[in-house]
């Protein structure tokens, strides 16, 4: 009986300490790339309150700065993201210099991907890669 009380406890621990890794993994906050790694945004809470999630261009590959993207760097391209479920926000994302509204779903812990469209015409899918 003891060993069996022992057991469960053991068992009981590891579960709650696993708890706050599992709800830290689904966190969106960090910087990210898309799959061909031609630019990094930092995403960050933002806000009034701190609830809602932007995104920053921070960074682009040198071979792809252009007078077209450079004049984004250090500016929001995801912004007034409200989180509509677990893992999920909708916000504001910015297209060629269009504002629409967008989707961002974390798949994994190091996986998001960004949906938006624009009159379902102009239609962006983009897989970000979680680089810190």
């Amino acid at each position: 009986m003891n060993r069996s009380f022992t057991l469960a406890a053991l068992a009981l621990a590891t579960v709650l300490a696993a708890l706050p890794a599992a709800a830290q993994a689904l966190s969106p906050i960090g910087i990210w790339e898309p799959d061909n790694k031609e630019s990094r945004y930092e995403f960050t809470y933002c806000g009034e309150a701190g609830n809602r999630l932007c995104a920053e261009l921070i960074w682009i590959r040198e071979d792809k700065k252009d007078a077209r993207n450079t004049k984004y760097l250090n500016t929001y391209m995801f912004s007034n993201a409200r989180l509509v479920a677990e893992g999920r926000w909708s916000g504001t994302v910015k297209i060629e210099g269009f504002n629409i509204g967008g989707d961002l779903t974390q798949t994994s812990p190091d996986t998001m991907r960004l949906k938006a469209c624009a009159l379902f015409i102009f239609c962006e899918d983009i897989r970000l890669n979680r680089v810190q």
